[in-house]
């Protein structure tokens, strides 16, 4: 999924941390697309909802970055990429 992203120039939304880790720690940086955690309690749609609409609504430049949001903020880690 994340190649496809790369290809694509997509930033992609997960709940999967997991997912999360492998995009952070993939030994080419992310050039053309972003990952951002969701980590929201509990992750049902009233939840994210709100959150992700505000999150996406921010301006930041997600593509190049692997970033956590939180109740609490956001998070972006450069992966070296623009």
């Amino acid at each position: 999924m994340i190649e496809r992203a790369e290809a694509d120039g997509r930033v992609v939304l997960t709940l999967d941390k997991d997912f999360w880790q492998l995009a952070l720690q993939r030994p080419n940086p992310l050039k053309r697309c972003g990952v951002i955690l969701f980590r929201v309690y509990p992750a049902i749609p009233e939840t994210l909802e709100p959150i992700i609409h505000s999150t996406l609504r921010t301006g930041h430049l997600w593509v190049g970055h692997v970033s956590i949001v939180t109740k609490d903020g956001i998070e972006m880690i450069p992966t070296g990429g623009p």
